[in-house]
């Protein structure tokens, strides 16, 4: 993943709530690794759609990953295991992101009833401003704000 892309995992709202989870705690990677998410979920094909019209289907480098968009810029990425799911994230290159796409990957989770889980681990309701949030807080948006000193701040 490039630095200037800001990445979410979505996670089945029920499943979440079913192992403690709540919206604004912050999960360590190993209590995001602990959970299998996905388990008996289906995406319906209907969903998919109105993502496709934003991101039409790209390239992937495995039969298990399905790509929405371009693993290189902006894309909903779909991973499976057979037939079972595995994850399901969204990918956004901040320096060309808009508005619309972000509205599209809300309104995508909300369907799906899937809360969000940043970068960071964490966990958010699907919505505009609270997503608008998480991006301003990341790299990645430090990144495209002002590269050089962000780079520069790495030593």
């Amino acid at each position: 993943m490039a630095v200037w892309q800001f990445q979410i995992e979505l996670v089945p709202k029920a499943v979440a709530e079913a192992n403690s989870l709540r919206t604004g705690m912050v999960l360590t990677e190993e209590q995001r690794e602990s959970v299998v998410w996905w388990r008996d979920q289906r995406l319906p094909v209907t969903l998919l759609r109105d993502v496709e019209k934003m991101l039409p289907s790209g390239k992937t480098w495995s039969k298990d990953l399905e790509v929405l968009g371009s693993l290189e810029t902006s894309c909903l990425t779909i991973l499976r295991e057979g037939e079972s799911l595995v994850e399901v994230q969204f990918r956004f290159d901040l320096r060309e992101t808009t508005i619309e796409l972000l509205e599209t990957a809300v309104q995508f989770s909300r369907d799906l009833q899937c809360w969000l889980i940043s970068e960071g681990g964490k966990v958010i309701e699907p919505g505009l401003s609270a997503l608008k949030d998480e991006i301003r807080e990341s790299t990645a948006f430090q990144f495209v704000k002002d590269p050089l000193s962000f780079l520069s701040r790495l030593k």
